[in-house]
């Protein structure tokens, strides 16, 4: 691309055999460094961006994202994504015609990440739909292309314009309608795949042939080959990526993939550079370009232009579609008349050389009349001879008749006995129909099997969640429960500590005093130390009253939250039970 060609990769395969994955891969931020598991389309991007940081040249980068879906192109990245885009032939190219889109928008990106963006962008725009071989299945082609306008100096010191495209095509897989269960507007839509898909074969059939022969190329009976016109038989560097399944139920459709694109391999393109430009002529096409729009919308302001509805320029536009392909018709028609011509020319140039030849073998023929004359006497003589050997001759002919009706009557003995295994073989095949319809009965048994328990055991894990959560929110308020009792019973505790440490102390200043008393106080003071023990007894007791108390009602806690855990884990293996059971 960055050398001025026009290059193409396009994946093709069997729905859910991950071509739009092979394609975008990893869609998540590719801001920084290249994932392993980023596609086709990211990686000539970080690539290309890449290679212009290297390189440092003046460059622009430009991408578009059209999606075709139901023969109807629309634009991935424009505000208004309704909008039916058309297809129209530019002839003002020289050496060949190429496929344009009218009214397809290009963005100008700056990094790899914007153009990813817009990648990520389009594709939650592009038609998606559920199969049975695919939950996401793409119902759509799209075509992302990447154009790079490069500044560079000829070796006259002249800058010039060097343009390079990469179109990246994404095809929507071949689908068997019955094996995906589509249906209505599904199987519509898998109709209209398998339609542009098959036209694209032919396209690529016709293509490998015409090299030997002179076959028309149905480019025209589908808008898919069209697009790829330029990409299978112009000037275009082409790339196909083949999607299989190693799946033993898609070996059919693997071989189909595989022979679809070996046909596609022996196409022969013929890569050209597209012609650079220089600064001015650049230059000159901008501005006429610029008039152009301004006369046009000079007319739209003042509307004194021609105005058509969009009816009549649709009609107008497929009249014209219409006569140009009654045009290319006709030019092929008269195209292959003139081969006809030249062959019948051939033909009588042929038959006129033959008639010389067979008039000197003619004259040849006379002399050699006139040498017979002289051996027909001698052939009277042989007559004589071979009528004696036709007689034996009709002799051996009889015997040989005899034997020809002999063979003949054994020849319809075996034609019954081969009637009769064919009869056998129609009975083996009908037995092994009914055996491929039973297994085809098993297998959709089996299936809804399979749904059923996956809606049982999905239940199952919503109810086990749901009494985790229960159980969960019991033990918490449980502990929140015997939190609190704890707290308590040591605040009581802490407070009969305090008044246990206030006596002491006034134990010992009592203590104190006696000593320093007199003997003659010595009674007072046994009397006081005798109500100092029993109050230190009398507290002790209480205090042990209170420890007793706070230990049987943490074992009765524990009781009722053992005895709770259990209920609740009966419970759960109850409702698991009635589960399972349903």
């Amino acid at each position: 691309m960055l050398a001025g060609y026009n290059c193409t990769v396009f994946a093709y395969g069997q729905t859910g055999t991950g071509k739009t994955y092979t394609m975008s891969g990893d869609m998540s931020d590719h801001s920084g460094m290249l994932p392993d598991t980023a596609g086709i389309i990211p990686r000539p991007l970080n690539a290309l961006f890449t290679k212009l940081e290297i390189d440092n040249v003046e460059s622009s980068v430009n991408v578009s994202f059209i999606e075709l879906y139901n023969e109807e192109l629309r634009n991935l990245i424009a505000f208004n994504d309704n909008v039916k885009l058309k297809i129209y032939e530019d002839n003002n190219k020289k050496g060949h015609s190429s496929t344009l889109v009218q009214g397809m928008e290009e963005s100008y990106i700056k990094s790899a990440a914007e153009g990813v963006k817009i990648l990520q962008d389009g594709s939650l725009k592009r038609q998606v739909a559920a199969t049975k071989c695919n939950d996401l299945s793409s119902r759509s082609h799209t075509v992302f292309t990447i154009s790079a306008y490069i500044k560079r100096m000829a070796d006259n010191g002249e800058d010039y314009i060097s343009t390079g495209k990469l179109n990246l095509v994404d095809l929507a897989g071949i689908e068997n309608i019955q094996r995906s269960g589509a249906e209505n507007k599904r199987a519509a839509e898998a109709g209209l795949i398998n339609k542009s898909l098959l036209t694209l074969g032919r396209v690529i059939n016709a293509l490998v042939e015409k090299s030997s022969k002179d076959i028309h190329i149905p480019y025209r009976e589908s808008k898919l080959t069209r697009l790829l016109q330029d990409s299978l038989g112009g000037h275009t560097k082409t790339c196909i990526i083949a999607a299989v399944s190693p799946a033993r139920s898609n070996l059919e459709e693997t071989i189909s993939t595989l022979d679809y694109t070996l046909r596609a391999k022996n196409i022969r393109d013929k890569p050209q550079l597209i012609p650079t430009v220089d600064k001015k002529t650049l230059l000159r096409e901008f501005t006429g370009e610029i008039e152009k729009l301004k006369s046009e919308l000079k007319a739209i302001r003042q509307k004194n232009g021609v105005y058509l509805t969009d009816e009549l320029y649709e009609e107008m536009t497929i009249q014209s579609e219409s006569r140009k392909i009654l045009s290319e018709e006709q030019a092929a028609k008269i195209e292959t008349i003139e081969s006809n011509l030249r062959n019948k020319v051939q033909e009588l140039f042929s038959l006129t050389s033959n008639f010389t030849a067979l008039k000197k073998d003619n004259d040849s023929t006379k002399a050699v009349l006139y040498e017979t004359k002289s051996g027909f006497e001698q052939a009277k003589s042989l007559l004589a001879e071979s009528r004696q050997s036709l007689a034996e001759e009709s002799l051996l002919r009889k015997a040989h008749q005899h034997t020809e009706e002999q063979l003949e009557v054994l020849g319809k003995e075996l034609i019954l006995t081969l009637s009769k295994t064919l009869c056998d073989i129609d009975g083996l095949h009908a037995k092994n129909r009914r055996r491929s319809d039973l297994h085809m009965l098993n297998r959709s048994k089996w299936e809804v099997s399979q749904t059923q328990l996956l809606e049982t055991t999905t239940l199952v894990e919503t109810r086990v969640d749901s009494f985790k959560a229960q159980q969960q929110d019991l033990v918490s308020s449980l502990t929140d429960d015997m939190r609190y009792f704890v707290y308590e019973e040591l605040s009581k505790l802490s407070i009969a500590q305090r008044l246990l440490e206030e006596k002491v102390a006034a134990f010992e200043n009592s203590e104190v005093e006696i000593f320093s008393q007199t003997k003659s106080a010595k009674k007072r003071m046994d009397a006081v130390l005798e109500e100092a023990k029993t109050l230190r007894e009398d507290v002790k007791s209480r205090v042990g009253d209170s420890l007793k108390g706070l230990s049987k009602a943490a074992e009765r806690i524990s009781a009722e939250v053992i005895s709770g855990i259990g209920a609740f884990n009966t419970q759960v293996f109850f409702h698991c039970y009635l589960a399972y059971a349903r």
